[in-house]
């Protein structure tokens, strides 16, 4: 099931009643009920598979907890972390390999949904609990909570035990979490169905079928899946953010005005940052970090965004994803004093008064941004498509076919002139409330609530307006869930 679905919809104003009338010290009970419920019906006996990686979870837990040898701990560790990856292995990663192999042999499995999310989830908690950075969970159910949290479980955001599990004996009503986490369920709405779900319709078009369109139409696609993924994303975010809220939960943002970065590695700071942080702590660190030279730093650093594209899925396209960002990222890094300088001289040689000095950062500043945005867009060309092949195909066609006189042609891409200038709109609106919301340092429905009350609601009203336009699009898959 997803969140935009209409069952979800309807059951979870329901669940989240039920919720509050239990008094505080069962309400986990009933969260961990709910989400295995949510997990059965949305993949039947994988809950299974879910509750024996709760189970070694524990144990191993526990395990840690009672041995105070380095060398045991070191272990133990090593173990149970080869035993939560092994499942993944299995059902993401092992026909890709037989592929590689040539072997000839396919088994065809299912991949159980959220296994990337939860896999990462438990041995982050292992690691904590063998750094002692966080405290062995004794409660079976807490843990099998913290594991199966159905807000979370499908696509993130990637919790940390140590800021969820003690939340969860603690949890009241609040007008200010119902109402918060309300703003930004509706903000995450219309991020999914207005913007997103609109921009699909074009991504499928063009992509299922790159050789009839133009290079400018091609174009005109990459730079939107960028767009359409974000929104996707950081709507799938804000609905669960928010539904968490109101349950008197906090998550940690899983985004922060990524489109407003300077350099690839800013991105990376502000995209899925609970993916970006996970590798930071658990794999770019114990490699070394930048403690140990500058080629080392870059090879660390390469590693973790090419493993990063292996854990989005068991393809080629990804593969070649993960390694051209971390090949931008590691280049953007060693041209940074060249190209400070020759801004520096640019800025020295052209600009001769204060007022003309702060239009020359203003003017870099945006070129920066909208070349970071293009090379992200054509990075994730790869990501868009499910082969290389086809991935060179759309590449090919905006390097040898791109011409600004099939701008016309944008709109017959699969959405018309109004509902293409409709969307066009809506994310002019979202990038100007974004770089409000990122000059202010917040996100950005807590942006819109602090508007004046008149203004406000307009806003609101137009959210809804737009989401109820948008109704036919309620049951799409969020992509990250197929992760």
């Amino acid at each position: 099931m997803q969140f935009n679905s209409i069952p979800v919809i309807i059951i979870f104003p329901v669940a989240l009643i039920l919720y509050y009338l239990i008094p505080k010290r069962f309400r986990y009970i009933w969260l961990l009920v709910c989400s295995y419920s949510f997990y059965w019906l949305s993949s039947g006996s994988f809950a299974l598979l879910l509750a024996a990686t709760t189970l070694v979870t524990y144990v191993t837990g526990l395990a840690l907890d009672s041995f105070d040898d380095p060398k045991v701990r070191r272990t133990i560790t090593a173990v149970s972390v080869v035993l939560h990856f092994l499942p993944l292995f299995i059902f993401k990663y092992l026909d890709f390999t037989l592929d590689l192999c040539g072997s000839g042999l396919r088994f065809n499995l299912m991949i159980p949904l959220g296994i990337s999310f939860y896999t990462f989830q438990a041995v982050s908690y292992i690691t904590d609990v063998y750094r002692h950075d966080t405290e062995c969970e004794k409660n079976v159910l807490k843990l099998a909570l913290y594991l199966s949290f159905f807000l979370s479980i499908v696509s993130g955001p990637i919790n940390r035990a140590g800021d969820m599990i003690g939340q969860f004996a603690d949890t009241h009503l609040s007008y200010e979490n119902l109402k918060r986490g309300m703003q930004k369920m509706l903000w995450g709405y219309f991020l999914k169905l207005a913007i997103a779900g609109r921009l699909a319709i074009i991504v499928d078009n063009v992509y299922g079928d790159t050789g009839s369109y133009s290079g400018l139409a091609v174009a005109f696609t990459a730079l939107a899946y960028m767009f359409m993924l974000y929104c996707d994303f950081e709507g799938y975010s804000q609905i669960a953010i928010g539904s968490a809220c109101m349950l008197g939960i906090t998550m940690k943002e899983n985004f922060r005005q990524p489109f407003y970065s300077v350099s690839m590695s800013e991105m990376w700071r502000r995209w899925h940052v609970s993916l970006s942080t996970w590798f930071r702590d658990y794999l770019y660190i114990p490699l070394g970090g930048s403690r140990r030279g500058l080629a080392r730093k870059y090879l660390n650093l390469f590693i973790v965004l090419f493993v990063s594209g292996i854990w989005h899925g068991a393809n080629l396209t990804f593969f070649i994803w993960g390694a051209l960002n971390g090949f931008y990222i590691i280049v953007g890094q060693l041209l940074i004093p060249y190209r400070d300088r020759l801004a520096q001289h640019m800025k020295d040689g052209f600009c001769k008064t204060d007022k003309e000095k702060n239009v020359f950062d203003t003017v870099r500043t945006v070129l920066q941004r909208t070349g970071v945005y293009i090379l992200f867009s054509y990075v994730f060309i790869f990501f868009a498509n499910d082969s290389v092949t086809s991935s060179y195909l759309a590449i090919k066609r905006i390097l040898t076919d791109f011409s600004l006189s099939d701008i016309p042609d944008l709109a017959g891409l699969g959405l018309g002139k109004i509902n293409l200038l409709f969307t066009l709109i809506m994310t002019v609106f979202v990038f100007v409330a974004d770089k409000e919301a990122n000059r202010r340092s917040c996100d950005t429905p807590a942006l819109i609530k602090n508007i004046p009350t008149p203004v406000r609601w307009v806003i609101y009203y137009a959210l809804i307006t737009a989401i109820l336009f948008s109704a036919n699009l309620t049951g799409q898959e969020f992509i990250y869930s197929k992760m």
